[in-house]
């Protein structure tokens, strides 16, 4: 296993996973609402595990700068697409102190890979080997023939047209608040420091494989910011600091009967099943699953993920490419819950 694992927040995403939260006037909310969803009471869990969490969102917001730029630059993207301009943030995390070096046509490619990515191959390729967009045909082009829907295409534009303006937007608004997450470090330091301690002994064998076969040579970092998350980039990955509380509940059969039914409805969606009928043949990977089944390798990609995300798929490295396996030991355990709770 190549996956390095830290100890320690990334002060990067930690301070765009906070500036994203206090764009939003719902944020906990929707956190409340996930975890009504995942199958627990949102409720109760957030008051008994996540204080630490809302100590940081909160202070962090109480000392946040924020200025019309920094306003200009949520308002002008939907979330699914900021999340894009997030990601390319981290990767050319190397340009943060230096935006005036960011170079547009690199910066269009890459993004061009991520709208277009399959997650077929484990590695960032080579800038060569990137989609390239050097005019204003090329873009319009482009987006024209993504495959995404109809209205984050006018978002995605606006990105590449001026992807170093925003992305250099978007560094100057992390700069900007470095003394406020600096605060709300400290506003959370001994409840951080127990996270930290607990999670340096937690081993999460599924999503350590998945992030070991989904990137390179991958650095995973807990996050205070996103609690809940369990997510892997390209070179980097991120483990909630609240995800080890949340599984434990699940493997004590603490969940409620939405848990269950979060996994009914997963696979109540034909293309989903027919992944799932599909892979108990042979593990595949996404394009192979794409002509087998007649789908859009990103309608594959957004499928596969909701499976993986209920436990019904993992995922393994060979000649370079990554790819899906039933997860079948999960599955088990699914049928038998439900089979206790209906006989």
């Amino acid at each position: 296993m190549k996956l390095t694992i830290k100890n320690q927040l990334d002060p990067l995403f930690e301070i765009l996973s906070l500036l994203f939260l206090c764009h939003s006037d719902t944020w906990k909310e929707k956190m409340i609402s996930a975890l009504d969803d995942y199958g627990v009471s949102g409720e109760h869990f957030y008051r008994e595990h996540l204080q630490a969490f809302e100590t940081y969102v909160e202070t962090f917001q109480e000392h946040k700068v924020q200025r019309p730029e920094e306003d200009a630059l949520f308002q002008s993207f939907s979330e699914d697409t900021l999340m894009l301009l997030f990601v390319l943030a981290i990767e050319k995390r190397s340009s943060i102190e230096h935006p005036e070096t960011l170079n547009l046509l690199e910066l269009r490619s890459l993004l061009a890979y991520f709208i277009t990515d399959t997650g077929e191959h484990p590695r960032l390729p080579d800038i060569k080997e990137l989609p390239q967009l050097p005019d204003e045909t090329s873009l319009i082009d482009f987006i024209d023939k993504a495959d995404v829907e109809s209205e984050e295409k006018w978002y995605m534009l606006n990105l590449l047209r001026k992807a170093d303006y925003w992305l250099a937007s978007l560094y100057k608004a992390v700069d900007n608040n470095k003394d406020a997450y600096a605060k709300a470090l400290a506003s959370v330091e001994e409840p951080l420091r127990l996270l930290l301690k607990r999670m340096a002994s937690y081993h999460a064998p599924d999503f350590f494989k998945i992030a070991d076969a989904c990137a390179d040579t991958p650095v995973l970092y807990p996050t205070l910011a996103m609690p809940l998350i369990q997510m892997v980039l390209y070179t980097y990955g991120y483990l909630g600091l609240s995800i080890e509380t949340l599984i434990a509940d699940e493997a004590s059969g603490r969940l409620t009967k939405d848990a269950i039914l979060r996994q009914v409805k997963s696979i109540s969606d034909k293309s989903k099943l027919d992944i799932l009928c599909a892979l108990k043949e042979s593990p595949m990977y996404n394009l192979e699953l794409s002509e087998h089944l007649g789908l859009s390798p990103s309608t594959v990609s957004h499928h596969a993920n909701t499976l993986l995300a209920c436990g019904f798929v993992t995922v393994e490295k060979k000649d370079g490419k990554v790819y899906y396996c039933l997860h079948r030991e999960n599955i088990s355990r699914f049928l038998s819950s439900l089979e206790q709770m209906l006989l």
